[in-house]
């Protein structure tokens, strides 16, 4: 996806869906080259907003030489009420400081729940940071207008 188009889905956040917060649990180091790291992040966290549910997440991330990362995240998000949320975000991210970043991507979710339904036409956007030294990060959900 081209900057001008990032920009254009960047400008065009609508309501916000809701926050997420959590904590990397593990961390793989998949791959080192000449030109950066592959790694793999497993978290656990909170989402509130428009629904409030427990996460579970798989993060594969690209890290750079130059600062900059790509990511791709596969989520499962439970509420209390017995409610099931997939959800797959993509994106890139850059070095805020020596351990934390800021991310930014596209979101898509997936649910049979009837209560929940309106996730399944919502595109979304998030934006969010990260700190790799304390593994926590925190994120806002928009969706798309």
């Amino acid at each position: 996806m081209s900057n001008v188009q990032q920009a254009q889905i960047k400008n065009n956040k609508g309501e916000l869906i809701g926050e997420l917060r959590g904590k990397s649990v593990t961390t793989t180091i998949k791959e080192i080259t000449p030109f950066g790291v592959r790694i793999s992040n497993n978290g656990t966290g909170q989402f509130t907003g428009k629904y409030t549910a427990s996460v579970m997440d798989t993060v594969n991330v690209s890290l750079n030489r130059d600062g900059t990362t790509q990511y791709e995240t596969k989520s499962i998000q439970n509420t209390m009420e017995g409610d099931f949320v997939i959800v797959n975000s993509t994106g890139h991210g850059k070095s805020t400081g020596p351990t934390t970043q800021e991310f930014e991507g596209e979101v898509a979710f997936m649910t049979q729940s009837q209560k929940l339904a309106w996730l399944n036409t919502t595109k979304g956007w998030i934006e969010g940071t990260t700190n790799n030294a304390t593994g926590e990060y925190q994120a806002k959900i928009y969706a798309q207008k």
